[in-house]
């Protein structure tokens, strides 16, 4: 038997949670910063040292920072790939969702094979808005900066 948590099932939050990462992941990768940044809250924060030390904050900041790095990965002629695996659903009291996941990142430079850039954990804070799952708080954290 199922638990109930809200009206859903734990296991149609997974399958939410999963389907948010594939829409969130695809735009961000596909340099689409502005659709990237509305997956994320007005007040949203990330955070990932080494290369984001001091947390963006705010839809507005994480949206212009998302645009700077695509248009410089396009210039470069440098594609990555997130791929999200392992994710932990903890769905909290206050109905916010707790997730933690492995991801690699993989990275193609014009003309030349692909090779694994980083591997890194995500822990997010989801947050449902206007009926949307979005991310009110992130933390990544590379393997190689522990």
């Amino acid at each position: 038997m199922s638990a109930v948590v809200g009206e859903k099932t734990y296991e149609e939050i997974c399958a939410e949670v999963g389907r948010f990462y594939a829409r969130h992941t695809q735009l961000m990768d596909e340099g689409r910063a502005e659709d990237a940044a509305a997956t994320f809250t007005e007040e949203a924060s990330m955070v990932s040292p080494p290369k984001i030390s001091t947390p963006i904050v705010g839809r507005a900041a994480l949206a212009e920072a998302l645009r700077r790095n695509a248009d410089q990965l396009a210039a470069e002629g440098i594609q990555y790939r997130r791929c999200y695996s392992m994710i932990l659903v903890e769905v909290r009291d206050d109905g916010s969702i707790f997730a933690r996941s492995y991801v690699q990142v993989v990275k193609t430079e014009r003309g030349t094979g692909s090779q694994l850039h980083a591997m890194c954990v995500c822990e997010d804070v989801l947050v449902r808005t206007a009926g949307e799952l979005r991310v009110a708080e992130r933390v990544v954290t590379r393997d190689d900066s522990i």
